[in-house]
């Protein structure tokens, strides 16, 4: 298509909107205001000269039309989602939704613009700032004033993927009359049912619906928390997107697995029976696992990971790396039911695609708070993919360079305190290619260890461990029959054995230690950027104390703690070299008082950008971004 035919298009297209759709126009109109002379100029494809400045290509968007299409495109959608309705027959009785449409409006962005409007935070922000102003990259004249942005990352309907959801008995006078499965109501713990939330995955609600079927034929007994008696508390339910299969959590008020039983192995031969009349690609269960809670009180599961048992199914659930092309085979997030993972992993992609956004090329990279590592990883995978590009298109055009590193990262190093996060990254960072991550594929034993690693055979070593597909022994089949069940309920629970650590000398790594310990142990020493995604109480004492001191020029520049040594640890800063954080935060209250904190310090923290994402359609919840620079 020639220049002049894209123009006219382009055109018809912006008056088609701005004149006969006043809401789409009112929602962001100012970003497709371009005059032809504008069009003409910029051209029709994007040539960088050899002599350009690298960041600068790597961040230049090669193609204006595609970009001014796409834009256009994802504005009409976010309208949508802004204005559209949940429409859910459960809403109003049901206390998991506040808001059934207009799903922004909602307390805890109103309390958010107003922190970042106020002059006490207006003065920390960096001006003239089009990071946090992408939409007036193409118009000079008009300027959204509004620092703090909003985003709907995913569609308001069927967003939601992993639900943890509460069991009674569906009788009070029968305790063998199966159970109701829903949410507690508001103000009580009586749980109510919702099969048909429009939020939920339709996998999760077709799960609900088996679940609570097979309870009813096999009479399963709910747990009574005034008795203290009875058997199923809670289910967690996660969806592997790939595939649209449950990995099913069982919580049972139990100390030990044996004491499930026999009501575990006739709940599970029901469960099973759903799939056997199912073609392989309609089937409904991932996998299912058991955690055995007998505290009082309403948490939901046990502290103690030795609790938790593998069932049937595969050990982990597998999924993309926000970026990656599923064809290339680029790389694979891994998750079991005891890691953290996001209600709305979708949504959660647009905040990963921010973060590396965000990130310098060439730059090192520090994560804290980190999981399985899907923030690091994503960026990692992403800066890698444009390093290749840029020495493909120097391949092309005889461009000779003595950069071994055009626009990867120069290396991440991510840590959390759960060790069973660090098995999962470690199996993440084997599916990615080995031109990215500077490793050598390792193999795995079944049992969830490295071969010759430290992992050794996982906690369960009578069922051949977490690492595999839950056979016993040499079995390779893939699951657990409940013969196997039963011949293993007077086992013992195994040793709980350290996660497996990465080589220090990786350009990948992950340390099993809590945020504080992690930047004592020099995790951020070298580090120009600096991702932290804490809990929703915010970032620990330790290491908000660590970001509000001063830089120090005058502290040697060093990537190892063994480098510095000889220096008090009282006056390292062990923080010194970070110039970007971004914080991503699920609490607001906690991100503005740790951001008082932090710009009010001596360390010189300045607001780049703010950008709110409404996660939880329905919800009062929005996840936070902010890019703080120094």
């Amino acid at each position: 298509m020639t220049s002049i035919s894209r123009v006219c298009i382009a055109i018809c297209i912006i008056q088609f909107a701005v004149g006969f759709s006043p809401s789409i126009s009112k929602f962001r109109t100012h970003h497709v205001s371009i005059s032809i002379s504008q069009l003409s100029a910029r051209g029709n494809t994007y040539k960088p000269s050899q002599q350009e400045d690298r960041s600068t290509r790597y961040n230049n968007n090669d193609n204006f039309y595609d970009d001014l299409d796409n834009e256009f495109e994802n504005d009409i959608i976010q309208q949508e989602r802004f204005t559209g309705s949940i429409n859910c027959k459960h809403y109003g009785e049901c206390p998991g939704c506040v808001r059934d449409t207009n799903i922004a409006e909602i307390d805890v962005i109103d309390s958010a613009r107003l922190y970042f409007s106020s002059s006490s935070i207006q003065k920390y922000i960096i001006k003239n700032n089009n990071k946090s102003r992408r939409y007036n990259r193409y118009d000079d004249e008009e300027e959204d004033d509004e620092f703090y942005q909003i985003k709907i990352p995913s569609p308001i309907k069927q967003w939601r993927t992993q639900a943890k959801l509460a069991v009674s008995s569906a009788s009070t006078w029968s305790r063998s009359a199966g159970c109701t499965i829903g949410l507690y109501q508001r103000n009580s713990h009586n749980v109510l049912s919702i099969p048909d939330c429009a939020v939920h995955h339709p996998s999760i609600n077709k799960a609900v619906e088996v679940i609570t079927q097979a309870t009813q034929t096999v009479k399963t007994p709910a747990y009574d928390e005034d008795s203290g008696e009875g058997l199923l508390r809670y289910i967690q339910l996660q969806v592997e997107l790939s595939t649209g299969k449950i990995c099913l959590s069982l919580v049972m008020n139990a100390e030990k697995f044996k004491e499930t039983q026999p009501h575990l192995s006739y709940l599970v031969k029901e469960l099973k029976k759903y799939d056997t009349k199912r073609e392989k690609d309609d089937k409904l269960w991932h996998s299912i696992w058991v955690h055995c809670n007998d505290s009082h009180g309403n948490a939901i599961f046990a502290r103690d990971v030795t609790r938790w048992h593998p069932v049937d199914g595969p050990s982990y659930i597998r999924e993309q790396i926000p970026g990656s092309d599923p064809e290339k085979r680029e790389g694979l997030l891994y998750f079991q039911p005891f890691v953290f993972r996001q209600g709305n992993l979708q949504g959660f992609h647009d905040i990963a695609k921010q973060v590396w956004e965000n990130i310098p090329v060439g730059s090192k990279v520090c994560e804290l708070y980190a999981g399985v590592g899907l923030l690091g990883l994503s960026a990692l995978l992403h800066h890698g993919k444009m390093d290749q590009m840029l020495k493909e298109e120097d391949t092309r055009d005889n461009v000779h360079s003595g950069d071994t590193m055009k626009g990867g990262l120069t290396w991440l190093r991510c840590s959390d305190d759960n060790p069973e996060n660090a098995r999962c990254f470690e199996r993440a960072v084997n599916s990615m290619p080995m031109s990215i991550t500077g490793r050598t594929p390792r193999k795995f034993n079944k049992d969830g260890g490295k071969k010759g690693g430290r992992g050794g055979r996982g906690r369960n070593n009578r069922r051949g461990g977490r690492g595999g597909r839950g056979g016993r022994g040499g079995q390779s089949s893939g699951e657990m029959s409940i013969k196997d069940l039963m011949d293993s309920m007077n086992s013992d629970n195994g040793g709980n054995q350290r996660a497996p650590e990465s080589n220090p000398e990786d350009r990948v790594t992950y340390m099993q230690a809590n945020a504080a310990l992690a930047l004592h142990r020099g995790q951020a020493l070298g580090a120009n950027v600096l991702i932290v995604d804490p809990p929703r109480k915010g970032l620990d004492e330790g290491v908000l104390e660590q970001l509000s001191l001063k830089h120090n020029p005058n502290q040697i520049y060093a990537e190892s703690p063994a480098l510095i040594s000889h220096l008090p640890r009282h006056t390292i800063n062990w923080t010194n070299d970070v110039q970007t954080l971004i914080y991503v935060s699920c609490g607001f209250d906690a991100l503005a008082r740790d951001l008082d904190t932090l710009l009010t310090s001596n360390a010189g923290w300045k607001l780049e950008s703010a950008t709110g994402y409404v996660l939880f359609p329905g919800s009062n919840h929005v996840e936070t971004v902010v890019v703080l620079q120094r």
